[in-house]
């Protein structure tokens, strides 16, 4: 079943505004038009029962931005507004940095730094690979996988600045604070209109344990970030070449953290 399928009768025929629906993403009168051929393989793929133009489901809106407008899809949900909602709404998030002695504030800045440099390179990858395991643009798995490459670090929010961009080796206690960011990822993105697919997807980015089992889209998405955050330049590091990157990831296959096939589909 096609994930636009999945959706009630309510949601199909909802007709929210789409203006409103973009504000966030501060797109211009012009964008909000979009084009049907725009999504036309999930279209075709995903039909209520005859009906061609789904265009008003949250999950047609979402898609179609993460697979043709990837910044306004970030915009949407990088912001106060959505960060603020999240803690009111998920206790699990004042938990976890609790649990590390963290005061509950974020600043935006830390994941808009890394929108050109990271995410969406990240994204570019993951989709790539995921084409040659054989995959197509048409299934579903390949909207959530967009989406969650987009907005897997937006849990950085919450990571203090001063370790994020840290020039030298991080302490064990810094290290255990930057690991909250995938789990804190999900509990964010759980709170938004986001399946929940993508936001599983994005909350196991660095989950190496068992990855061998996992599915093609938790593969891709894990081999594109390690790969793109190899071969950038970070406060802390310099950029490690192509080849270097591939020699970790082989190591990484090694080890069981990897499926080592799927490594060579990285250029």
């Amino acid at each position: 079943m096609g994930f636009l399928e999945c959706l009630t009768k309510t949601e199909q025929k909802d007709k929210f505004n789409l203006k409103d629906k973009f504000k966030t993403a501060n797109a211009t009168s012009n964008s909000l038009a979009l084009a049907e051929n725009d999504f036309q393989p999930f279209i075709e793929a995903n039909s209520f029962n005859g009906e061609q133009n789904p265009i008003y489901s949250p999950e047609y809106v979402n898609a179609t931005l993460a697979l043709n407008h990837p910044m306004r899809f970030i915009a949407k949900y990088l912001n106060e507004s959505t960060i603020e909602n999240a803690i009111k709404n998920n206790s699990n998030i004042k938990r976890i940095l609790k649990s590390e002695k963290l005061e509950v504030k974020f600043d935006i800045q830390n994941v808009k730094d890394i929108i050109m440099s990271h995410l969406i390179p990240t994204a570019k990858r993951a989709q790539d690979i995921y084409t040659k395991m054989g995959h197509t643009k048409k299934e579903p798995t390949y909207a959530y996988l967009t989406q969650a490459a987009l907005l897997h670090d937006i849990g950085k929010v919450f990571i203090p600045r001063e370790i994020l961009n840290k020039k030298g080796r991080l302490t064990p206690k810094e290290r255990s604070i930057i690991e909250l960011h995938n789990k804190l990822s999900y509990e964010i993105l759980k709170t938004t209109d986001l399946n929940p697919q993508a936001a599983i997807l994005a909350y196991e980015h660095h989950n190496y344990e068992g990855n061998l089992k996992k599915n093609h889209e938790n593969q891709a998405l894990t081999i594109a970030d390690v790969y793109s955050a190899l071969r950038e330049s970070r406060p802390y590091k310099k950029p490690i070449s192509h080849i270097g990157a591939k020699t970790i990831l082989y190591d990484m296959g090694t080890k069981g953290q990897l499926d080592t096939r799927y490594v060579s589909y990285v250029n």
